[in-house]
Order: C-alpha cells, then sequence, then structure tokens
C-alpha cells in the first residue's frame, strides 16, 4: 500500500474520531452558552451589581452619624488651684487643679429633614439599578434573536444542500440522456453543452451555501464560544404555526410584558426623583443630638459624668436660592422632555408591533404561493421530462422546468424559516413566550 493510500486512511480515521467527538447542540442550547460566554453581558451584569451596591449603600444614609472623642492631657496651672473661705470654719483654703485630664465622649446626630433628599436619592438609585437589570435583558434578547436567526439560518441551508444535491443527481440523469441522444446522432453537441453549463451553475450554487453555512457556523461559535469543528447544530425542522393572537391581544401582552415599556417609566422616574430633590436646598434642616461625656479627673466646672440631648435647627438662605429655584425649573422642564419623548417612543413601538405582525402574515401567505408554485413546477417538469424523452422538446425547455422547481422548493423552504423566524422575533420583542400567540402544526 503506498504512503498516500496510508495518508489518505489516516486523514479519514482523524475526520471520523472527529465528527463522533461532535457535540450537537439545541438552539436552547445556543442560547444559554451564548449569554453564558457573551463579555457585553458579562459587563451589562457588571454594571448592574455597581447599581446594586450603590443602591444597598445609600440604605445607610438613613442611619444616625456617632462620633466618638477621647482625650488625654497634662495640665499646668497658675495659680494652681481655686482659692476659697470655709464658711463654717472662716478659713481659707486652696483646691489644686488635677494635673491631668482624662476624657471620653460620644456624641449621635439624626439629621431629620434632611432624609427627605435620603429618601428620594434612594428611590433615584434603586431605579437606576431596575435600569441596568432592564438593560441586561434587552441586550440577552437581542443576542437570542441573533443566535436564533443564524441556528435557522443553518437549518435553512441545510436543507437546502438536499435540494441541490437531488437536482444534480436530476442534471446528471438529464446529461446521460443528452449525450446517449448525441452518440445516437439525433442531437448536435450543443445540447450536452447546455445540460453541462447549467452543472456548473448548479456545482456554483453548491459552493455558495457550503461557503454560507460555515460562515454561520464560525459566527454561531464565536457567539458560544468554542471551536468551529467541535460542535454540529442539532437537525431541526420547523413546521407550520399560525399566528393565534389577534393585534388586541398583542397589544395588551406588549403593554404588559415588553422591556422597553418598564425602561420608559423607569426614565420618567428618574426625573421625577431628580425634581424633588432640588428642592432640598430650601427646607430648614432639623437634626436630633444626644451624647455622653465620662471625665475621670473632675472639677467643678467639670463635672464627672456629662448626658445631654437635644436638637438643632438652622436654615441657611441667601443669593444661591435663585440657583435653587432655576435647578427646581430645569428639573420640570427634563421631567417634561422626558415624557414627551417617550410618549413619541411608544408611538413607535406600537407601529412596529403593527409591522411585525404584518410580517408574519406576509411570510404565512409567501409558504401558501410557494406550495403552489411547488405543484405547478412539479406537474409542468414532469410533462417536459416526458416530452423530452420522445424528443419533442428541447433541452432549454427542460433545463427551465428543472430550474423552476428547484427554484419553487428552496422559496418554500425560505418562506418556512423566514415565517418561523418572524413568529420567535413577535414574542421575543412584546415579551412573551413563542408557544403563548402560535398554534397549529
Amino acid at each position: 500500500m503506498s504512503f498516500r493510500n496510508n495518508l489518505l486512511i489516516l486523514l479519514l480515521i482523524v475526520v471520523s474520531t472527529l465528527a463522533l467527538s461532535a457535540e450537537t447542540f439545541t438552539l436552547q442550547e445556543c442560547i444559554d452558552r451564548s449569554l453564558k460566554e457573551s463579555e457585553k453581558i458579562k459587563a451589562l451584569q457588571e454594571s448592574e451589581e455597581a447599581a446594586k451596591s450603590g443602591k444597598n449603600g445609600s440604605i445607610f444614609s438613613f442611619l444616625p452619624t456617632a462620633t466618638l472623642d477621647a482625650g488625654m492631657q497634662w495640665l499646668k496651672y497658675d495659680p494652681e488651684g481655686v482659692s476659697g473661705v470655709d464658711p463654717t470654719s472662716g478659713q481659707t483654703y486652696t483646691v489644686p487643679f488635677p494635673g491631668k485630664s482624662r476624657t471620653l465622649g460620644i456624641t449621635v446626630v439624626q439629621p431629620i429633614t434632611p432624609l427627605w433628599s435620603v429618601s428620594y436619592g434612594y428611590k433615584s438609585l434603586e431605579t437606576a439599578y431596575d435600569i441596568a437589570k432592564i438593560q441586561r435583558e434587552l441586550s440577552s434578547d437581542q443576542l437570542k434573536l441573533e443566535v436564533m436567526n443564524l441556528f435557522y439560518n443553518y437549518q435553512l441551508l441545510n436543507e437546502s444542500m438536499d435540494i441541490l444535491n437531488e437536482t444534480k443527481e436530476q442534471l446528471q440523469k438529464y446529461y446521460e440522456q443528452a449525450k446517449n441522444f448525441y452518440d445516437a446522432g439525433v442531437v448536435d453537441k450543443r445540447s450536452v453543452l447546455k445540460i453541462e453549463i447549467e452543472m456548473t451553475r448548479l456545482e456554483q450554487q453548491i459552493q455558495t451555501v457550503t461557503g454560507n453555512t460555515n460562515l454561520i457556523k464560525k459566527n454561531m461559535a464565536l457567539l458560544i464560544n468554542v471551536p468551529m469543528d467541535s460542535f454540529e447544530l442539532e437537525k431541526t425542522e420547523v413546521s407550520e404555526k399560525n399566528l393565534s393572537a389577534d393585534n388586541s391581544q398583542l397589544e395588551k401582552i406588549m403593554l404588559d410584558n415588553r422591556l422597553e415599556y418598564k425602561l420608559l417609566e423607569k426614565s420618567e422616574s428618574v426625573y421625577e426623583y431628580s425634581e424633588k430633590l432640588a428642592v432640598q436646598p430650601l427646607i430648614p434642616t432639623l437634626a436630633l443630638v444626644a451624647g455622653y461625656k465620662k471625665n475621670w479627673d473632675a472639677t467643678s466646672s467639670q463635672p464627672e459624668d456629662t448626658l445631654f440631648i437635644g436638637g438643632t435647627l438652622s436654615w441657611t438662605f441667601g443669593f444661591d436660592w435663585g440657583k435653587t429655584a432655576f435647578d427646581i425649573k430645569q428639573s420640570k422642564h427634563k421631567k417634561v422632555q422626558t415624557q414627551l419623548e417617550n410618549a413619541a417612543t411608544k408611538k413607535q413601538l406600537s407601529l412596529q408591533l403593527m409591522q411585525l405582525e404584518n410580517d408574519v402574515e406576509i411570510k404565512a401567505m409567501a409558504i401558501e404561493i410557494s406550495k403552489r408554485e411547488i405543484e405547478s413546477a412539479a406537474e409542468n417538469l414532469r410533462i417536459e421530462e416526458d416530452k423530452y424523452k420522445a424528443k419533442m422538446t428541447t433541452e432549454t425547455d427542460l433545463l427551465n422546468a428543472s430550474v423552476s422547481l428547484r427554484s419553487a422548493k428552496l422559496g418554500l423552504l425560505t418562506a418556512l424559516y423566514e415565517h418561523e423566524v418572524a413568529l420567535h422575533t413577535l414574542a421575543i420583542t412584546i415579551g412573551t413566550e413563542y408557544g403563548n400567540i402560535t398554534e397549529g402544526e
């Protein structure tokens, strides 16, 4: 056995081993892996966690602040004491000052009126966390749509390849017939050449499908972060599904579940909280204060134990109130601006729903048209094949009939998969499950 044959056998063994070890992924597995491996989703998760930490950290702003003071001093006084007269004996005495001072005190302050801004600050941070979470979910939905499109296009190309291979066998049969006619002197060589040209065109189409299939698989490999040759996509054939919900039902589902609507609501809340926060500088500051001080070297002017409780009220006003007034006005305008922009966006979302619904219906009609085209093209090809066998028609008519049937079959495949993708796109966009809006097989 030659070296070349040995090398060929070894190559076949390697290819077979790789094929056996290749993992097969379903659509859901591809979606799950892509969500897990996506750098963009991971970055948005970090952003979500950062927003969550900011929200949780602001909770501590509601709690009072405490100040702990400890002191140790060596003292020197002149005169070294306090003089006085004993009222009972009339004698003069001197009480020396202590040579050192040791104190420990704690003061607790709880602001009251600033809790207004703290409360709305917390709500604002909580809304920012909700927005970060919705943005991650929106990006996840976009990634799902991308993976789904790749998966179904891969299936479409694989099934298209089956049709092209079937056509290849058909053209080979035509070629053998034309060659027999040519060898028998019934036709000239142009008949054979016409079929050869069509066979070459078919090979070009097969190469195009093969290249696109590899490109899609490479794209999928990048999304799920595995080597291109280490996996296969599970073969899936789509069945005809009908849209089971009308426009009013789809509208209600969208209003209840669509992430963009929730995002618009959150954005309005942010500016509403900003408007209330802008009022804080105009509010007087009320704070409760309590404390205790221990003095181990007490004197008549500094008792050993001191406990105090009370409150303070302050109100700062001046020309900076003018800036505060314009800040409030700016916040109001921002809130109204956001409300108007959101109203315009909601109209676009409603229009998009109608477009998606219409797209589903158009592609459903394309399926029915393709079915009729296949029936017509198959009957036409049958007639042309019978006529060609009897030499009652030309190779041109025969090839045209073959191309028409092939185009009709590819058209039906395309319509089926495009309709399936359109249904999935509609479901994901309005925030519901595929099975909730479809029925039939």
